[in-house]
C-alpha cells in the first residue's frame, strides 16, 4: 500500500515537471514580449536601438532561455513566480484573488453537481429502459453536447433579457467576499452546472447499470436482500469506483477550464486575468495561471488514485 502511494506521488511530481517544461516552452514561443506590447508603434520607432536593447536588458528579456528556465523552476520550488515585467507587481498579488474566485465558482458547481448527478444517474440505472431512463439519457446527451457559451447566452436571453430576474453580467468585484460573488453569479453557476450534471450523471448511470447486471448483485437478490439495500449499499460503491478517476479529471478540468464562462459573464476569475496576461505578454502571469491549473489537475487525479487504492483491494494487490 505504501509503495503504491509513493509510486503515484512520484509519478505526479514527474508529471508536474513535464508540464512545467511544456508551459515554459509555450510561453517562450509567444510572439513579441511585454516591452513590445507596452509601447506603441510610434514610440518604438522613436527609441534608438541601443536604448531599446538596454531597456530589454533591464527587464531581463535578453537572458538566454536556459537561464530563464532555471529561474522559472527555482521560483516553482520557492512558490514565487516573481513580478510582472512592466509594473513590477508581485504575480501572486495579481493571480491570488482571481484564483480564489475561480475556485469558488467551481466549488459551488461541484457541491451542487455531485449529489444531483448521483441521484439522477442512480434513478436512470434503476429504471433502465423505461421513460425515466430515456428522458435522463437524452437530456444528458443534449446538456453535455451544447457548448457552455451557448448555454450561457440562452440563459442570459431568457432570464436577463426576456425575464429580467438575474443580472446578465457579474456586478461583484474581484476582492468581494465569496457570498457576494455567488449571489451575483447565478447564471454563471447554472451555465456550468448544466453540463456538469449531464456528464457526471452519464458516468454514474453507466457504472450503476454494469453493477446492477453483475453476478454478485444477482446472488444478493437470490438471498432475499431488499432491492434498496442492494442498490445503495452494494451496487453504488461498486459503480462509483470506476468513475472516480473520470470524475476527478472532470472536476480538475472544470476548475481550470471555465475561462469561457468567466468571459461570457465578466466573472472576476482566472479567465479574464489569463487573457489579460497573454495580451500584455506578461509571461510570469501566464506561467503562474497555467501551472496552478495543471497542479490542480494532477492533484485531483492523485486523490482519485489514492481513493481507488483505499476502496478497491484489487488495485493494492496489483
Amino acid at each position: 500500500m505504501l509503495i503504491a502511494i509513493a509510486r503515484r506521488i512520484l509519478l505526479s511530481l514527474l508529471t508536474l515537471l513535464m508540464l512545467a517544461t511544456f508551459i515554459f516552452v509555450a510561453t517562450e514561443i509567444m510572439p513579441g514580449d511585454a516591452l513590445d506590447v507596452s509601447l506603441s508603434a510610434d514610440e518604438l520607432s522613436m527609441i534608438p536601438p541601443e536604448r531599446l536593447a538596454q531597456m530589454k536588458r533591464d527587464l531581463g528579456l535578453d537572458r538566454p532561455p536556459h537561464e530563464r528556465f532555471g529561474a522559472f523552476i527555482a521560483g516553482i520550488v520557492q512558490l514565487d513566480f516573481g513580478r510582472t515585467l512592466i509594473s513590477k507587481t508581485p504575480v501572486w498579488t495579481i493571480v491570488g484573488y482571481p484564483m480564489r474566485n475561480s475556485l469558488i465558482l467551481a466549488g459551488a458547481v461541484l457541491v451542487l453537481a455531485f449529489p444531483l448527478a448521483l441521484a439522477i444517474g442512480v434513478t436512470a440505472a434503476v429504471w433502465r429502459g423505461r421513460t425515466v431512463d430515456n428522458v435522463v439519457s437524452t437530456g444528458a446527451v443534449i446538456g453535455y453536447s451544447i457548448p457552455e457559451f451557448v448555454i450561457g447566452t440562452l440563459l442570459v436571453m431568457a432570464f436577463a433579457v426576456a425575464w429580467p430576474i438575474f443580472p446578465a453580467t457579474i456586478t461583484a468585484l474581484t476582492r468581494d467576499p465569496a457570498a457576494t460573488l455567488l449571489a451575483a453569479s447565478p447564471l454563471a453557476v447554472a451555465t456550468v452546472l448544466i453540463g456538469s450534471i449531464a456528464y457526471l450523471a452519464r458516468l454514474v448511470r453507466t457504472g450503476m447499470v454494469d453493477a446492477l447486471a453483475s453476478d454478485f448483485v444477482e446472488r444478493l437478490r437470490l438471498t432475499g436482500i431488499p432491492e434498496w439495500r442492494i442498490v445503495f449499499v452494494h451496487a453504488l460503491p461498486a459503480a462509483i469506483i470506476p468513475s472516480l478517476t473520470a470524475a476527478a479529471l472532470y472536476a480538475a478540468a472544470l476548475v481550470s477550464g471555465i475561462v469561457v464562462v468567466e468571459l461570457v459573464f465578466a466573472y472576476p476569475g482566472l479567465g479574464q486575468e489569463l487573457v489579460r496576461g497573454v495580451t500584455r505578454r506578461e509571461v510570469h502571469v501566464v506561467q503562474a495561471i497555467a501551472l496552478c491549473s495543471a497542479t490542480i489537475v494532477v492533484a485531483l487525479n492523485l486523490l482519485a488514485d489514492l481513493a481507488i487504492l483505499a476502496l478497491d483491494p484489487r488495485t493494492r494487490r496489483a
